[in-house]
């Protein structure tokens, strides 16, 4: 009873996310009424088939246009488009999926798909989802309204319709709430506390941490830090992630407080499996930027509303931006918060991580100040 009362009270969007991330199948109706099922391609190989579920005609794949741009050919100003599979078998979709398009049959046709069709909200939905957004969909034309219900209520199948689907694409103004607090001592900033936030929508856990009162009543120096698993815990070399986390803790306690906002953002934001997916992509000399479009995402996943949101909710809203990013000062300015002074975040680059700094500086418009030493940063 406590489990059913627990699934009751998920969303139907957080439903149909846990049932994709689960390799299950959803039901989508797009503004027109048209419906299919749709299921990630990355579990093709698991549980019976999606056509199998309710019935219809063969799957087709869907691939959003960054996918589709590895294949040659597509237009880039349609969001996505389709492959009929015919015969290729799960193995071979999977690696052409993960950015293998030697399994690209010769014959291959794409057709492009308009916003907001059946095939472009389903790579939306598994986008959000956190996985490689590419699809499996059958569209059920031959069923009508309440056919389409009464196969979902027979197989526990969650149905997401048009409008609910069209808000995956709309970046609203971030809603959060403080959720705990309790002090924090850390090495490099003795005096500090940690403050967790809760959104009404979504399960992430986004936190700041204050170091010594973090200035509040002045103009507080805040770095906005996207979460890094390899870098922040296990010490990558292949980014510079845990070295910024630590030199922002270090450079606002030597400051007298400062405000680390840490983002549950893996990789981007495209999740920690994705994350090393695009790794295992950049071993065989794709830079960062080409690793996640061959993954079908898009060069950066991330949103900053929740950031503003967060300042908002501790009475901050002018701050000093420890930051190379623009796209950071860009968005943070857009939700109201007013950036004072942009300061740099230097360290020096190791030869593990040259390569990704400079596809940063030349690709993503980082302000980096690389010098004789090899400076570099966010």
């Amino acid at each position: 009873m406590r489990t059913r009362m627990q699934m009751n009270t998920r969303s139907p969007m957080e439903r149909a996310i846990l049932d994709l991330r689960q390799g299950g199948i959803v039901m989508i109706k797009d503004r027109r009424g048209q419906a299919g099922l749709v299921q990630a391609a990355e579990f093709t190989d698991q549980g019976p088939s999606i056509a199998e579920a309710v019935g219809g005609g063969m799957p087709v794949l869907c691939l959003t246009s960054r996918h589709s741009e590895a294949f040659g050919g597509v237009n880039p100003a349609m969001p996505c488009h389709t492959i009929a599979i015919g015969a290729l078998e799960d193995d071979e979709i999977l690696a052409l999926i993960l950015g293998d398009t030697a399994h690209l049959p010769a014959d291959v046709g794409l057709l492009a798909e308009k916003e907001g069709s059946l095939p472009h909200l389903a790579c939306t939905l598994l986008r959000r989802a956190k996985l490689v957004p590419a699809a499996l969909l059958v569209r059920l034309t031959h069923l009508d309204n309440h056919q389409l219900q009464a196969a979902a209520d027979t197989h526990h199948i969650s149905v997401i319709d048009g409008p609910q689907l069209d808000m995956l694409n709309i970046e609203t103004i971030a809603e959060v709430t403080v959720a705990a607090k309790a002090k924090l001592p850390l090495s490099m900033a003795p005096e500090t506390d940690i403050v967790m936030f809760r959104q009404p929508t979504g399960r992430e856990e986004h936190f700041a941490v204050i170091v010594a009162g973090g200035n509040i009543n002045e103009t507080p120096l805040v770095r906005l830090h996207s979460q890094c698993v390899t870098g922040d815990i296990l010490g990558s070399l292949k980014c510079d992630c845990g070295p910024q986390l630590h030199h922002a803790l270090a450079q606002m306690n030597e400051e007298g407080g400062g405000i680390l906002l840490y983002l549950a953002q893996e990789g981007r934001d495209i999740g920690l499996i994705n994350k090393i997916r695009a790794y295992a992509l950049q071993d065989k000399g794709f830079d960062t930027v080409d690793a996640n479009h061959k993954l079908g995402f898009e060069t950066d996943e991330r949103f900053f509303g929740p950031a503003a949101a967060m300042l908002n909710a501790l009475g901050v809203t002018r701050i000093r931006l420890l930051t190379n990013n623009p796209e950071k000062i860009a968005q943070l300015s857009s939700h109201g918060i007013e950036i004072v002074e942009r300061v740099a975040l230097s360290l020096p680059s190791n030869p593990h991580n040259e390569g990704y700094l400079e596809t940063k500086q030349t690709r993503t418009g980082h302000m980096l100040d690389k010098g004789p030493t090899g400076e570099q940063g966010d």
